[in-house]
This record gives C-alpha cells, structure tokens and sequence, in this order.
C-alpha cells in the first residue's frame, strides 16, 4: 500500500487445535448386595398323612446404587492461530500485544501466536507461504494486491454471525473488502491525504485562510504569496504523484472504466490540464524541489518537519501528521486537496486490508480473532492506546480529540470518493500504466520540458502505456 495512501498506505491461516481433554477417574466404593431371607425348613409329617407344601416368603428387591462413573467429561482445549503483523505510526508492538491480552481474558476458546515482522520482512514472508501455499498465517494483511486470491471469502461466516458491515465507511470497505463479488477481509484504520497549513503565516502575509473547497488556482496564489527565501520557506509542496485526488478533481483518469484501454485517457484534455497545472506549480518556484528534499531527508526531516518548523505553509500531509502536530501543539488546520470548482471532490484514502488465509484449517477460529481486532473492540483499543484512526463511524466519534477543527474536518474527508474505485478496481496495478510517464514527471519537476509539450509527451507515452497494461492483464 501506497505509504501515504498507508502504500502502506497493506487471507489468514488457522491452524485449529482441538485436543480432547484427559478423563479424570473417579472410583466410587463398590455397593454390598443385601442377602436374601433363608427358607425356613419344610416339617416332616407323621406317618402317611400327605406332606403339606409351606409357601416361602417373597424376595426383598432392594434397588442398587447407580454405579459412580469412571470418566469426568472430555476438557475443552483453546484453538491455537498464528497471526502475522507489524509496528507502524499507527500501532506498535506494545498496543498489539496488549490488546492481543484483552482478546485472551475476553474468552478462552481461541489463543492467538503473534509475529511481528519487519515492513520488508513482511512482504517477504507473506509473498514465499502464500506462492507456496504453504505456511501462511491463520490471520493477517493482504494488503498487496497479488495476495488476495489467497484470502479466504468470508461471506458466510459474516452472515452466520449476522456480523454488521453496516458499520465500516462504505468507501473504504467498498474499496478494500470487496473482490470478485465477495468480501475478503475487512478494513482495519482509515488514513487519506489532505493539506495542512498554518495560519500563524496567513495572518503574518495577510492572506485569507482557505476553505474546505481550495482550488488548483488557490494553491498557486499561495505557493507565490506565501514564500519568503529570506526566511527560507516556501509557500506550498508539490504532489507525491498524478491520477490521485488532484488528478481526480481534473477529471482525469488513467484508463478506460473497465482498465483495459489507455487512449484517450492517460492523454485526454483533463489529464493534459492537470500536468500543466503542476508546470505551473514549479514555475513559480513556491515549493521545495527534489533536491531540496532528498538533502533535508539526509537530515531526518522531511515534508511533515518543515512544516512543523514553519519553513512550508501549506503541505499536503495525512493524518499520522496531523497527530503529530497535536502533539506538538502546532498551529494547523486542514482542508481537502485543491480541485475546480463545482466539480466533483475525491480524496486520496487507504486502509489496511487484514483477512484470513484461504488455507487455514479452523476458519471459526481465525473469524473470532479478526472480528475482534478489525471490529469495534479492537480497533477502539488501538485508538485509545496507539494512533489509530478507526474505519468504523461509530468508534471514530468517540475519538478523545474528535471535537478538535482539524480531526472534524479529516472525518468530512473520509466521507468523500475514493480514488481507489478506479485505481484498485481492477487486477492490475495502476503502476503499470504510470511507468510510461514517470519521465514526464520528472522533467516537469525539473522544468526540462515546455508546458506546450506536455500533450505531445502524454500522446507518446499511449503505446507505451497500452503495452504495459495489456502485458500485465494477459498474465491475470
């Protein structure tokens, strides 16, 4: 997953152990039988007289004692799963394994295993047992694409327990938990990209603040007002990449609706416009460049610190940013990515996609888990005690700092499309098409290409594109 888009900005094994319980003997004291009454003697008659028949008593049925049982009831083991995770901005080892504990003292029938991977590691790993089919955990992400064949649906396991999807952000489930016409997981955390900026430095260049609604035209202004080289701070960024939410807001599209077709699109006027708009952006000579950031980085800063450290006035960030300037107590505030005005807005959201493995042999085993750490409770749990944003509404809502202006306006952001109902809607990355034209970003970011040459670059990109695309669906 796109790590802004938490690329990260990310179906499980389980392995069920039903192990009879050890009989317990119990041996009770063996009864005594009551003896019956002995006969009494027949009398001998005297001379020929015909010997009278004495009748005998009837038997005394005394009932026995039920015999006490050998064997207790068989004792009920615990299931044992594996699952497989990691430590991100949004939840550490520490809030895992604690609310892993809580799982464990909230009932007895399932005991989890964690391993905490390395990002790299993770993908590694989950890549090797799912290609072998073999070794994958009971329960974990899919949050590459390529892994979600391998999940298991869970269709029937949700209907059975008459499991609530209701729940979750449609968008983001609707993105992320759906494949081929079946739910495969489901979304765990939400994050999207927004623009932070800082009022502090609006007032000082006596400039209004922008709205919910800013606009393409806007940002430029700022990225020209805002910039003070005597102060070295620069009025604006520039975006991580096209076809996200800006591109979106042009109305341009990477591919045809069904994925399959890239002229027309990847080339159309609206796509045209949208490179052209970035032209314009580094025209102006508002934002860092390249080289700006990659020598800061060296440094361990990055977009999120300059902004922090008032040397960007506005930023496209996310919502890991934003908790750290709460708690830096920064002034900020937030407001969708630029777009047109009156048409229609889209964000640039992700979550994380955890499920479990198709391979799994006690699936109710691994659903009572995942429901548990990607229902309500688990991902209170990591809202409450790591940097979890919820996919779930009615958990978001009970956030500590949710009347706050910025996390009020991030909750209004989650509500709008998502770009990933085109980029992710289809078994191909969207990579493949992008590759074609990673050089006309490059040089636009250097400024090595005129902006009237831009459509001529996007018309030649076309059949390089088409190739990558038909390659890449011919091998799905």
């Amino acid at each position: 997953m796109d790590s802004t888009s938490m690329s990260r900005r990310r179906f499980l094994r389980l392995a069920f152990l039903g192990v009879a319980g050890i009989g317990l003997a119990a041996c009770g004291a063996t009864p005594t039988a009551t003896p019956l009454p002995k006969p009494p003697a027949t009398p001998t008659a005297a001379a020929p007289a015909a010997p009278t028949a004495t009748k005998p008593p009837a038997p005394t049925n005394t009932p026995l004692p039920a015999p006490t049982p050998t064997t207790a009831p068989a004792v009920k083991k615990p299931v044992t799963i594996t699952w497989w995770t990691e430590s991100t901005e949004e939840w550490d080892e520490k809030s895992q394994r604690a609310m892993l504990d809580a799982f464990h003292a909230a009932q007895k029938d399932v005991k989890v295993e964690v391993t905490f991977l390395p990002d790299s590691g993770y993908t590694e790993k989950m890549t090797t047992a799912l290609g072998a089919n073999s070794g994958a955990p009971d329960v974990g992400f899919f949050w590459n694409s390529a892994w979600v064949p391998s999940a298991l649906p869970l269709d029937d396991l949700i209907a059975k327990d008459k499991f609530d999807i209701s729940i979750y952000y449609k968008n983001f489930f609707d993105t992320h938990a759906r494949w081929k016409n079946m739910i495969v997981g489901l979304p765990l955390g939400v994050g999207a990209n927004f623009v932070m900026y800082n009022p502090k430095i609006f007032d000082e260049a006596k400039v209004p603040y922008p709205d919910v609604n800013l606009t393409t035209d806007q940002i430029l202004d700022y990225a020209k007002k805002l910039t003070d080289t005597t102060k070295k701070r620069w009025g604006a960024d520039r975006p991580r990449g096209p076809y996200r939410a800006i591109w979106f807001n042009f109305g341009a599209r990477p591919w045809r609706p069904d994925g399959k077709k890239v002229d027309g699109y990847l080339n159309s006027p609206e796509s045209v416009a949208a490179y052209q708009w970035l032209w314009d952006l580094v025209a102006t000579n508002g934002t860092p460049t390249q080289a700006d950031l990659d020598v800061l980085s060296k440094e361990g800063t990055g977009p999120v610190d300059l902004f922090l450290g008032g040397r960007l006035a506005t930023a496209t960030l996310n919502q890991g940013h934003m908790l750290n300037a709460i708690k830096a107590n920064a002034p900020f505030n937030i407001v969708r990515e630029p777009g047109l005005p009156g048409k229609e807005r889209w964000a640039n959201q992700w979550s994380n996609l955890a499920g479990i493995w198709k391979g799994t042999k006690e699936p109710e085993a691994a659903w009572t888990f995942l429901k548990y750490w990607v229902g309500p409770e688990g991902q209170k749990f990591l809202m409450d005690n790591a940097n979890l944003f919820p996919s779930i509404k009615s958990v978001m809502q009970q956030y500590k700092n949710a009347n706050l202006a910025p996390v009020q306006a991030f909750m209004k952001i989650l509500e709008d499309r998502n770009v990933r109902e085109v980029t992710y809607a289809f078994p191909v990355p969207v990579s493949t098409v992008l590759k074609a034209v990673q050089d006309l970003w490059d040089s636009i970011g250097l400024l090595k290409i005129k902006r009237e040459d831009i459509t001529a670059a996007l018309d030649a990109a076309v059949p390089v594109a088409q190739k990558n695309l038909d390659e890449a669906w011919a091998k799905v």
